[in-house]
This record gives C-alpha cells, structure tokens and sequence, in this order.
C-alpha cells in the first residue's frame, strides 16, 4: 500500500492535533512533554496517544456493573505508602495497586519513518515496541515495555495485604518508574541522534547527486568542444623560440 502524500499526511495530523483531548487527565504528562513536542514538530510524524508512566490504585467493578474502574490514587511521579493507605479508608470494593510503564503511540508517514522511532525504542529499552499498517495507508508505532506490576489489595472492602506489604509494592513502583523515566530520556535522545543522522545522509546524498550532475554537464560540454587545439606548435621550433633551421645555417 503506497504511502499517503505530504498533503495527506499533513491532513491527517493537523485533524489529530486539534482534537479534543479525551484522556481522563485531559493533557500531556508534564514528564513528557518535550518529547511530544519534539515528535509532532516532527513533518513526517504525531502521536496519537501518550502515558508518561505511572503509579495507581483503582476500585475494580463488579460484574453486575459497567466495564471500568474507579480511579482512587493516580501519579505520574514517585507515590509514598501513606498515599495509598489513605485511598483504601473507607473504601467497600475490589482495589489493585499497580504500575504502568511509558506508552505512546505514533502516527508516521512512511514504514521507514517508524522503522527508525522502533530502533530508536528498542535500544532505549521498550522492546515490546511494534510497527501496524492500517487502512488508507496509515503506519501506527506503539511504544511500549513489559515493566509493569500489580497486586491486589482488597477484596469487597477485606483488606489482603499489610502496611508493610503496600510500603514494600510503592518502592518496587517507584524503583520502576525511576527505571521507566531513564528509558524515556534515552529513547528521546536515541530518537533526536537517528533523526539528525537521517538528516545529514540526505543532505551529503543531495550535495553529491547535485556534484555528479555537475560533472556530467561539464563532460558532455567537453565532449561537444572536441580535443583542445590551443598552443599547438610547429615540430621545427624549440621551445625557446629559436628556428632550428638557423642552427644549422652554413654548416
């Protein structure tokens, strides 16, 4: 499936950019947005959708109930336990504690544009990245880690686990997002050096394309001039001018 036009793509970005934002938070993670910035100044790319990374406790639903979950903690930085503890008083339901790696999902131009965002995750560690081909030739990048964790904490309002259980499930997330937040720095700076990288081979090929055609002009300018017939000179005379003839006169 061919690859969509610069207007195309240009179309397609502008109409994501300048949607609603529907995430429950309702803007990009502060962690973050640099790096999304950076991508959708990007011409040939935008994200879709991001998740910095973060650490929550939510109220599952029951069956009976909707599909979904009750949000009672939620950070984007490192939690302490007394923040959980404290989301539980009270609390009747199912809740889990859980961590949640860096996530985001990209729009781009050409199969060769995600290939490079895919090295550019892969080396950084988010090895459950991927490429997806959809419909009208759009290619999708989804970064993404297996670097999660999550546990049960209550059962119908029953507590499961102690204090100690819960200070020890924070520090483990907060272990992990400080390890998320390192892979997210190397992932932007890996992206930023293939770009730049991309950038200058196109040029260097550019330059030497436009000197190859410069060295073509002037051969078949040369080739239409034929041999160069200036400075020819009779074999009687040297180089210094004398007439050989007079070398000899009177001998």
């Amino acid at each position: 499936m061919a690859a969509p036009n610069a207007a195309e793509f240009a179309r397609w970005k502008q109409q994501c950019l300048s949607a609603t934002d529907l995430s429950r938070k309702g803007s990009i993670d502060d962690p973050i947005v640099e790096l999304v910035n950076f991508i959708n100044g990007q011409e040939f790319l935008f994200t879709t959708s991001s998740c910095s990374g973060r650490i929550s406790v939510f109220a599952e639903k029951h069956k009976e109930k909707k599909k979904g979950c009750d949000w009672l903690l939620m950070s984007h930085t490192q939690a302490e336990a007394q923040s959980v503890m404290t989301a539980l008083c009270d609390h009747t339901g199912s809740a889990v504690f859980k961590f949640e790696p860096f996530v985001l999902h990209a729009q781009c131009r050409t199969i060769q544009d995600a290939r490079l965002m895919h090295q550019a995750a892969v080396q950084a560690g988010f090895r459950n990245s991927g490429i997806s081909l959809g419909n009208k030739g759009k290619v999708m990048m989804a970064i993404r880690s297996t670097h999660t964790l999550e546990a049960p904490l209550s059962d119908h309002g029953r507590m499961l686990v102690d204090e100690d259980y819960i200070s020890y499930l924070v520090a483990a997330a907060n272990g992990k997002l400080e390890e998320n937040e390192s892979r997210v720095q190397r992932f932007f700076s890996n992206l930023k050096e293939l770009l730049s990288n991309q950038a200058e081979s196109v040029q260097s090929h550019d330059v030497q394309h436009s000197k190859n055609e410069h060295q073509e002009a002037h051969r078949k300018h040369q080739h239409k001039r034929g041999p160069d017939t200036c400075a020819t000179h009779d074999q009687e005379h040297s180089d210094d001018g004398v007439d050989l003839h007079d070398l000899f006169e009177g001998s």
